[in-house]
């Protein structure tokens, strides 16, 4: 880092932190406390207001700002077009402040760089699903007090495997957006573990007036399964555009197909089994054999529902 930069990112530093030590700087730019000194002299030399305080540290003066900050033309194209995308792919609160997050970018930009965010926005198109997810979503707004506030939640959950529901008492801890879906990484006082629940799947929630204290994310090993199937040749190129998840593991080019392994985790086998079966005759289970039996079973349920069809074909 040139000094030019180092002194811009002290500044940056101060005014988030509000008061640094010598050594605190010095350690996070790999310099001597000496240089850290000559730094702050500089910055007071060219009428930045800095305090420093004996014993304490740094800091600047309460009435110093620093100016809006300049972006580069590549940078200001990424906030541009990461807007665009939560504009495009989610409603509520949020994405209604982002035009006027916008407007005031685009009055402070260059020529330059205005330029380059309208090419941008020519040539690249956003195609993204029709089911937007609200930020306003009442269950969405209390998961987020509910873990602000650390206050305990009392939830009526569906699950997907047993088609059970259930009633817990959930601390909650994160929240994700994955897959299309909202998940909550919650500690579950029903299992005595942390658990993963989406928000979908969540027929009642209720925040409770009881708090927990702190409590770090600390995941149990998860089981898995290895699920190894073949796929036909014809198919192959589709299966890798419409790949199950992340737990593939490897793939063989064999005269008779395409094999491939996966590591399920044990709540992933309802979501691989519905995968599979979508590939209708072009998939074959080598293994598990107890997964290859229930979707044989499966297959034989499906042919039931047709036996006009069926007899019409014979």
């Amino acid at each position: 880092m040139n000094r030019v930069d180092r002194l811009f990112a002290i500044l940056l530093k101060l005014q988030n932190q509000h008061r640094l030590r010598a050594q605190d700087l010095a350690d996070a730019f790999a310099v001597s406390k000496r240089t850290i000194y000559r730094d702050l002299n500089a910055l007071n030399e060219m009428g930045v207001p800095i305090i420093s305080l004996p014993g304490e540290g740094f800091e600047l003066m309460d009435t110093f700002f620093l100016p809006p900050v300049l972006f580069t033309a590549d940078e200001a194209g990424a906030l541009f077009l990461g807007a665009r995308m939560l504009h495009r792919q989610s409603s509520g609160y949020l994405p209604g402040s982002i035009d006027g997050a916008l407007e005031k970018l685009w009055a402070v930009l260059p020529d330059g760089s205005r330029h380059h965010i309208q090419t941008l926005s020519d040539i690249i198109q956003f195609g993204l699903p029709a089911n937007q997810f609200n930020l306003d979503n009442p269950k969405l707004l209390t998961l987020q007090r509910a873990i602000t506030e650390r206050r305990v939640i009392f939830v009526r959950y569906h699950s997907y495997g047993s088609n059970e529901v259930t009633e817990r008492q959930v601390e909650p801890l994160r929240l994700y957006f994955f897959g299309n879906h909202w998940l909550l990484i919650g500690y579950c006082r029903l299992r005595q573990a942390e658990r993963v629940f989406r928000l979908e799947r969540m027929d009642d929630l209720t925040l409770l007036n009881e708090a927990f204290p702190p409590r770090e994310v600390q995941f149990p090993a998860r089981q898995r399964i290895e699920v190894v199937v073949r796929f036909k040749h014809e198919i192959v190129r589709w299966v890798h555009e419409r790949q199950f998840e992340f737990s593939l593991q490897s793939e063989e080019d064999t005269p008779d197909g395409v094999i491939m392994r996966y590591r399920v985790p044990d709540d992933k086998v309802m979501p691989i089994k519905a995968w599979i079966l979508s590939w209708g005759a072009g998939v074959t289970i080598l293994e598990p054999h107890s997964l290859a039996e229930d979707i044989a079973a499966q297959a034989r349920r499906m042919l039931d529902n047709y036996p006009v069809a069926i007899g019409a074909g014979d």
